[in-house]
């Protein structure tokens, strides 16, 4: 255990706390650790540290926070580089095709994280191996990041959302080259390879310097003039459409969807949708509902 910091008596927790505190350099995340540690908080520990992230076929999904349950600038960073380290097994021209990196609009002030920030640090872990990366610079609704590997033909796409679960939640999506999203044995593999890789790498803390490099691209106008010109292939009734006098609402429920439909709705020639004014911009704290998922009902619509 750090100098200063007692141990919980739990040789395994201890263990896994002392290895998080020498990896971690999120000072608030750290800080929460620490202070966790003094205030003999067993249980809140045993919360963070008992268990490891289950990367599936949707990738992951947890609570932001310190400790290797949940999201962070660390956890993101050690999933990153086993992500990184399976794709390089898994295509020999991984760093002439590259990956694609979107995100949406959450953030957790206490512990510093936010969908923007992990995107970051996941383009500065691929950057330091040398495979080029398209980190949109806005956020984007997640069909932009498998349509962008599509598209361009790369290797691999990660969307750092939680879609419609609390807003204490993150979740990291990952694509396959085909553009869906992975499946068996993928998951399988790329888990194996993060428990590999569970120190950082030398650069992958480096955002500043990843955001400088030529192998960094940015996707956002390019796909969003292909998007909207591709989906129209599914627009057969456009005369309808122009005529069409039924009203239709819209919420984004704090997402951020409420632009990119609007300009869906455009695309096929249809009156654009009367958004909820108190739900259609991203809000990462969701001030209006306390679950925003659609499915929910009235507590969110």
């Amino acid at each position: 255990m750090e100098e200063g910091l007692k141990p919980t008596g739990d040789r395994k927790l201890d263990q896994a706390v002392r290895q998080w505190l020498q990896y971690d350099r999120n000072p608030k995340t750290s800080s929460l650790v620490k202070h966790m540690v003094k205030d003999g908080a067993v249980e809140a520990l045993k919360k963070c540290f008992s268990s490891r992230m289950e990367f599936g076929t949707a990738g992951l999904r947890a609570a932001m926070g310190p400790g290797v349950s949940c999201m962070n600038d660390l956890t993101i960073i050690q999933t990153t580089q086993g992500f990184c380290r399976y794709l390089e097994q898994s295509f020999g021209n991984l760093k002439e095709r590259g990956v694609v990196i979107g995100y949406d609009a959450r953030a957790h002030p206490p512990s510093g994280g936010s969908s923007k920030r992990f995107a970051r640090l996941a383009a500065a872990v691929f950057i330091s191996q040398g495979v080029p990366v398209h980190l949109f610079s806005e956020i984007t609704p997640t069909p932009f990041v498998p349509f962008t590997v599509s598209h361009l033909g790369l290797c691999a796409g990660i969307m750092v959302t939680a879609s419609h679960n609390p807003k204490q939640d993150n979740g990291y999506k990952v694509y396959w080259e085909n553009g869906a999203q992975i499946v068996s044995p993928h998951d399988a593999g790329i888990s194996k390879a993060i428990e590999e890789n569970l120190e950082p790498w030398p650069e992958s803390w480096n955002t500043e310097e990843a955001l400088k490099t030529p192998l960094l691209k940015d996707p956002y106008q390019d796909i969003t003039t292909q998007y909207f010109q591709a989906i129209q292939r599914h627009c057969h009734h456009r005369e309808i459409n122009k005529n069409s006098q039924v009203k239709i609402v819209h919420t984004s429920v704090h997402g951020v969807g409420h632009t990119f439909v609007q300009s869906a709705f455009k695309a096929f020639d249809l009156h654009p949708p009367y958004p909820v004014e108190e739900q259609k911009d991203p809000d990462p704290e969701f001030p209006t509902v306390k679950y925003p998922n659609p499915e929910e009902g009235k507590g969110v619509l």
